[in-house]
């Protein structure tokens, strides 16, 4: 098991996948805060979103300009208990690969890349960070 973390300054990783069984296990998710801030993880959770992104470059010209891709974009919910008052969440989420197919070619592929993105409703505080507990199965960084 790794630790990863998303803020302000850091707001996305992305993963290289290798294989159509590539896998990420995110177990767990915490809040911290380089303050005393008891309460205020509520506040940070209630302002930003955070999304997984699978995506599959079609086509790439020979300058390396950007033509074409297929993506997948889902939330990942950190929903909070009424009765909470640690800025834990098990998630116990498994964001698996997916073949897919392209125009009338019968090939599947799978997709290349996985993103995570902390996305912000409101102006995000600095002082806090986002660590998850992850897993990875076939993926590079």
């Amino acid at each position: 098991m790794e630790q990863i973390k998303l803020n302000k300054e850091n707001p996305e990783l992305e993963f290289k996948l290798n294989s159509e069984d590539s896998s990420l296990l995110i177990h767990s998710a915490f809040v911290t805060s380089q303050k005393n801030f008891e309460n205020e993880w509520t506040n940070f959770i209630s302002k930003v979103k955070l999304t997984a992104e699978l995506k599959y470059v079609v086509f790439d010209d020979q300058q390396g300009c950007f033509i074409d891709e297929r993506k997948n974009q889902f939330p990942i919910h950190l929903l909070v208990d009424p009765y909470q008052v640690q800025p834990i969440f098990q998630l116990n989420k498994l964001i698996k690969n997916e073949t897919i197919k392209i125009g009338i070619n019968t090939d599947l592929k799978f997709y290349r890349t996985l993103k995570l993105e902390l996305k912000d409703y409101e102006n995000l505080d600095s002082n806090h960070t986002l660590e998850f507990n992850i897993e990875k199965f076939k993926i590079d960084d």
